[in-house]
């Protein structure tokens, strides 16, 4: 903080890159006059503003606490200002109070303030028709009431949930999500589709909303100068309802960050790509008239996560009477904080179930009761199927609950991605889908029936695994199997058999409890050179695949996969001349279709594919050969566990064979 004079800038309509998103004046007015009459309710309102005591002695004639403020940025044509004032703000007391340089999600906060709004037909009234709540596609949300709503709501680090820097760029998310356009949306799960698909808010973010505000205070409608100063020299930051006196008319919000009373002027930091501070004129400023002042009042120490956070979107509830979509669209009720509210809805059979609850134990323990019938229920009408869980920090993913008996929940459908080769007219079993008993006993029988596995692949469903096995009824080399392995275990039973002559050809990772496992397959006997890796990280397994490579080595198998949120790699690579390779991963469902369909294009053959959970949506990684015999193969991805048994069923009579299954997780929405 400082005493100083700040420099200033003004853009006028004819410099600015956009035409800023303005709020109608009687819309903002109305605005202002809920906040207001909320914040006076709650005893919010001091109208002189906190009483600096930190200067002593004379009242400064100017204060800056352009210090603490983190670099401009640009709000474009969204209307999204009052997001970026209120994370500017937050920013700064983040800054002041502990000492961190932030830079927080805009997209985020104005998600939050968007999709967790409950609008009703009337105060206290029935919930709004057809859609409850307001869009991520439309601007300005409240007012200087952000202030509120951060305090109320962690936020997370910019780069979990990059702010989309035009209106174009979030509305070209709907053709990815089957909607020609804003028009097509009508439903309530249209909109849903648009808030919680993982373009928009990736899933990550939801566990790592850790910035939020203590509280927060106002002094109240048409503040006088005094009150103004009297918070900036509390250091505090000024959120600001404001109207736009010339072209753009309408309503606005931004920060004042300090004042110049010799000069009468306040200092404010917009977003409207100024790349500088603006000055606003104590009174009859041409631009500027401020209606109101909020501000926060203090930060929770940066160590937090906001457990509720953690529990909205979509989740896959699996009960012992069948499965159902649950999704948790809010926490609690801008307008009634603390108390039951609705909290989204339940797709069953029957329908869409009204969801009401609350959350306790500091947001960690879910508590939901699921309407008996698909008609309206008043907000926080807790009666109906309860649902409990407590959220479980080991696998974020999957949790555990009650609901008449144990009820799991999980952010992911399982999938099946699957390679099918010519069986060569030998006799052969395959199997998905299993658990771990069924897994066994297949190495209990078929080895004494003369059957041997040809591929092995394991995938976590819930907080447990699954494996896909296809067995060959024929002689070959000694082979070894082994499943459940820690990587501390899998690398000593690695370097075992390696000492013994064999080799792995199949390797896969899962997670079980949240913690990583190991199915792999090796075989004993001559083969290519080759080299093998396992828990690789993102970048160590694209820095070992770019070194590999470039020393002659071709891939022929990799496995991503999930545990919790860490994303890891197992590869197999050979040298294998004359064959030329293709190696993609991280590739979303719609991106690894396009590589498909460029790689059979140029004549490479797929040979390995593999589907893994990243986040909130499945990606894919693949790998494709060219200088290999052509064979008739086909290959299928994103398949249910139905849509998986009638492709087999399909292909099996003509001959093919799966030679590769991959199972594993998908989100709710496409990509």
């Amino acid at each position: 903080m400082s005493d100083t004079s700040t420099a200033s800038a003004t853009l006028t309509p004819q410099t600015m890159a956009f035409t800023p998103v303005m709020l109608d004046p009687g819309l903002h007015r109305a605005a202002i006059g809920a906040a207001l009459e909320f914040a006076e309710r709650s005893g919010l309102v001091d109208p002189q503003g906190p009483i600096s005591l930190l200067h002593g002695g004379a009242r400064p004639r100017s204060w800056s606490l352009a210090a603490d403020q983190t670099p401009f940025k640009n709000q474009a044509d969204r209307g999204t200002c009052w997001a970026f004032a209120g994370a500017s703000a937050l920013e700064a007391a983040y800054h002041r109070r502990f000492g961190l340089t932030l830079d927080l999600s805009e997209e985020y906060v104005f998600h939050m303030g968007k999709a967790f709004a409950l609008n009703r037909t009337a105060a206290g009234g029935p919930v709004a028709q057809p859609v409850e709540n307001n869009s991520s596609l439309t601007g300005f949300q409240g007012a200087g009431d952000i202030a509120q709503k951060l305090s109320e709501n962690a936020v997370p680090d910019e780069t979990l949930a990059p702010y989309l820097a035009s209106q174009a760029a979030i509305t070209g998310i709907l053709p990815m999500l089957g909607f020609a356009g804003v028009a097509a949306l009508a439903s309530q799960e249209d909109f849903d589709a648009l808030e919680f698909c993982e373009q928009h808010i990736p899933l990550i973010t939801r566990v790592n909303c850790r910035y939020r505000a203590t509280s927060f205070a106002s002094i109240g409608g048409s503040p006088d100068i005094e009150a103004l100063e009297n918070v900036i020299l509390s250091n505090h930051e000024v959120i600001c309802d404001v109207q736009h006196l010339t072209s753009p008319l309408g309503g606005h919000v931004l920060t004042l960050i300090g004042f110049d009373s010799d000069r009468k002027v306040f200092i404010a930091k917009n977003h409207w790509g100024e790349n500088a501070f603006i000055e606003i004129a104590y009174q009859n400023d041409p631009n500027w008239q401020i209606l109101t002042g909020w501000y926060i009042t203090d930060v929770v120490a940066p160590t937090f996560v906001q457990n509720k956070a953690c529990w909205l979107g979509n989740w896959r509830v699996k009960t012992g009477t069948g499965d159902f979509r649950l999704l948790l669209r809010r926490s609690e009720d801008f307008a009634a904080p603390g108390q039951p509210t609705r909290l989204g809805h339940a797709y069953m059979a029957d329908g869409r179930h009204d969801v009401n609850g609350h959350f306790s134990t500091n947001g960690q323990r879910l508590t939901a009761f699921i309407a008996s019938g698909t008609g309206p229920t008043m907000p926080g009408t807790e009666t109906g199927l309860k649902l409990e869980a407590d959220f479980d920090f080991a696998d974020v993913h999957e949790q555990r609950g009650t609901a008449n008996g144990p009820v799991d929940l999980s952010r992911f459908s399982t999938c099946f991605a699957v390679l099918f080769m010519p069986d060569g007219g030998e006799i052969w079993q395959a199997r998905h889908g299993i658990d771990g008993t069924a897994y066994q006993e297949l190495f209990d029988t078929l080895p004494g029936q003369g059957f041997r596995p040809a591929f092995l692949g394991a995938y976590s469903e819930g907080r447990g695994a699954r494996f896909n096995a296809v067995w060959i009824n024929r002689g070959g080399p000694a082979w070894v199997a082994r499943h459940g392995l820690t990587g501390a275990a899998y690398q000593i039973v690695f370097d075992e058999l390696v000492a013994d002559g064999f080799r792995p050809v199949a390797v896969s990772g899962y997670a079980e409890n949240g913690e990583d496992r190991y199915a792999a397959l090796f075989e004993q006997g001559p083969a290519p050179e080759w080299q093998a890796r396992h828990g690789l990280l993102p970048n160590e397994y694209q820095a070992t695949f770019d070194a590999l490579t470039s020393a002659g080595f071709v891939p022929v198998q990799v496995c991503g996969y999930r545990v919790n949120f860490g994303l890891r790699f197992a590869a197999i690579w050979q040298k294998l001349p004359g064959i030329e390779f293709i190696g993609r991963h991280n590739l979303t469902s719609s991106q690894y279709q396009v590589a498909f369909d460029d790689a059979l294009v140029r004549g490479f053959r797929l040979v390995c594919v593999n589907g893994y959970p990243n986040s909130g949506i499945a990606n894919y990684a693949a790998i494709w050969h060219r200088g290999i015999p052509t064979i008739n193969w086909q290959a299928r991805h994103g398949l249910d566990a139905a849509g998986y048994q009638r492709i087999f069923d399909e292909l099996a009579p003509q001959g093919l064979r799966p030679a590769v299954i991959s199972g594993y997780g998908d989100g709710f929405y496409p990509a």
